[in-house]
């Protein structure tokens, strides 16, 4: 009888033991799955879109999607506002001075030999892959990419089962892609060559050869089939602004937008940039087309919308709808007409650093037709583009690796499709997370409030090469073109760092929205702008006309400082203006 009890106690004992086995394994695993299949991923990244210049208008199936099953982001920025630095932070989810790429050029580490030495290897790509994900890249990269001195069209990023990589910048006909390291040429033949339709073409096809032909009522059709991630990067609505051939006359007789600062020349409270020579208005046949490059910018982006579509019904024809998170977002914005300055982006005022950002739910995160009445927006809180790549990895189950500076944007948008929240505004990361997701976000303190602040940095450029012999030849200026008044559009010292502040409203401060900015000129010229009471910024709180200078906040400063050095999530998100709780780097 003792050995049967003993024996007894011991199977007893080795059922518990097991037991708890499975139950760590299993909380473990929840981390992953969140109970279900693991998603499929879709991030569409266009170049060059605005949102604060009614960019995403033109996109109507894109609008009536995210309308239905999921919401929008009113207060999404980039951290830089130029094309190579720009997706660099996004495929990273670092600040500039983190991943060190800080212009479009070789030497400024755009796709150069230590960005794919260092950085490169730490993308989101690479670690859904590591985690059994099928991976696709369409598009245009990162402004160096494919060049002789950069590898060549042999280099294939890692983290991508299919590359079709564009070498170069954006462009519509007459380019070159990188097929998985093999060059493929293209001409000027619309149904061959025209780029974003070729990109659609590409990801059709990688998504119907990753996912099995299955009926959608098949239950099993979500789980048999291997989870991909694909990223998207049409030229549109880049330069040169060539829209499909359809639709080359649509929006007749739409203008940019004419708010109070387009087609003003600035006085002296404006950096150097901005006061350059020629002086005054623009005159009326630069407007002209300015307005004809808004059309154009337009007429792109209806074949990005007609992607969208397309790559909706097919994961809806194979059952994956339902499994997919879809991501619509920019690089960064555009301004058109803003103080006398025609077409570019590289300024750091809102047209150029705020960005649309658009996420379509998977189904277990949709709010059902009965409870989704009305369009959601997230707008009380600032999101960066540093976030995207820790939002990806979150919603494919992954821990965020601590050397990223974003933080998982997941938890605020499952929270705002959630019906009870859907007519409030949150402002603490405590209220959007289940309590797994705070190792998989990436936070850790669950009463750590949104972040108020957040950095935006800028390196100008100078080279004479861009600068049209009929414009003045000023060694510290770029990209002066005849054909837009030679108004430059970039230089050396048009170099800033900059604290963008946007505290919600029921935050135990008093509210804010303001930005403060440092030029690293001969100056040092602030600028600082309270956009409550100025949204055009117009009105520079820095200027002092009594000595025609700026005078800077050593507050402000010394915040600019401690971001300038933070490293990681924990550090990036957590920089305070309260010295009670402030995280030194």
């Amino acid at each position: 009888m003792g050995f049967d009890f003993y024996t007894r106690r011991m199977r007893r004992a080795a059922f518990h033991l097991v037991s708890m086995w499975f139950i760590l394994f299993f909380v473990r695993l929840n981390c992953k799955t969140h109970k279900n299949p693991r998603p499929n991923i879709v991030v569409i990244l266009i170049d060059d879109l605005d949102y604060v210049l009614a960019g995403l208008e033109p996109m109507a199936i894109t609008r009536r999607l995210v309308s239905q099953h999921g919401a929008t982001f009113t207060n999404a920025f980039i951290s830089t506002p130029v094309c190579c630095p720009s997706r660099s932070s996004i495929l990273t989810g670092k600040y500039v001075h983190n991943h060190r790429v800080i212009n479009n050029t070789v030497t400024g580490n755009c796709s150069s030999p230590q960005w794919q030495n260092g950085e490169e290897l730490k993308t989101m790509a690479t670690y859904l892959q590591s985690n059994g994900y099928a991976t696709f890249y369409g598009g245009k990269y990162l402004n160096q990419y494919g060049k002789n001195e950069t590898g060549g069209v042999e280099h294939v990023p890692p983290g991508y089962n299919r590359w079709v990589g564009l070498v170069g910048n954006s462009r519509y006909y007459n380019y070159t892609l990188s097929v998985d390291g093999k060059r493929q040429d293209h001409g000027d033949d619309y149904h061959l060559d025209y780029l974003t339709d070729v990109l659609a073409r590409e990801a059709l096809s990688f998504i119907d050869g990753v996912v099995p032909n299955r009926h959608p009522s098949s239950l099993s059709a979500a789980a048999d089939s291997r989870p991909f991630f694909a990223m998207i990067a049409p030229p549109a609505c880049h330069a040169p602004f060539t829209p499909a051939p359809q639709f080359s006359r649509s929006f007749a007789g739409r203008r940019a937008p004419r708010w109070p600062s387009f087609n003003r020349h600035p006085g002296n409270d404006k950096h150097w940039l901005l006061r350059q020579a020629p002086q005054g208005a623009l005159p009326k046949d630069i407007i002209d087309q300015v307005d004809h490059v808004f059309r154009q910018r337009w007429r792109t982006l209806l074949s990005v919308d007609q992607m969208v579509g397309d790559i909706v019904k097919l994961l809806r024809r194979k059952g994956q709808l339902d499994r997919t998170w879809i991501v619509v977002t920019s690089d960064h914005g555009y301004h058109m007409g803003q103080f006398a300055m025609p077409i570019d982006k590289r300024l750091p005022y809102e047209t150029d650093i705020r960005v649309p950002l658009l996420v379509v739910a998977a189904s277990h995160n949709r709010p059902t037709a009965n409870n989704k009445s009305r369009d959601i927006e997230i707008d009380s809180l600032s999101v960066v583009s540093i976030d995207l790549a820790p939002t990806v990895l979150h919603m494919a189950g992954l821990p965020i690796p601590d050397d990223m500076d974003g933080v998982s944007l997941l938890p605020l948008v499952t929270n705002a499709l959630t019906p009870s929240s859907q007519n409030r505004n949150v402002s603490k990361v405590s209220q959007v997370a289940e309590p797994w997701d705070r190792h998989c976000r990436g936070i850790d303190d669950s009463s750590e409030p949104w972040r108020t602040f957040f950095l935006i940095e800028y390196h100008g450029e100078a080279d004479l090469q861009d600068v049209d012999l009929q414009c003045q030849q000023d060694a510290n200026t770029t990209l002066c073109l005849n054909d837009f008044g030679c108004k430059c559009q970039d230089a050396a010292n048009n170099t800033y760092v900059c604290l963008r502040t946007l505290r919600p409203t029921g935050n135990q401060h008093a509210n804010e929205d303001s930005l403060y900015c440092q030029f690293d000129d001969l100056q040092a010229f602030v600028e600082s702008y309270d956009l409550r009471l100025d949204p055009y910024q117009l009105n520079n709180r820095a200027y002092r006309r009594s000595c025609r200078c700026t005078v800077a906040s050593r507050h402000r400063r010394q915040l600019i400082v401690n971001y300038s050095k933070c490293r990681g999530h924990v550090n990036c998100f957590g920089v305070s203006d309260n010295p009670k709780r402030r995280r030194h780097p």
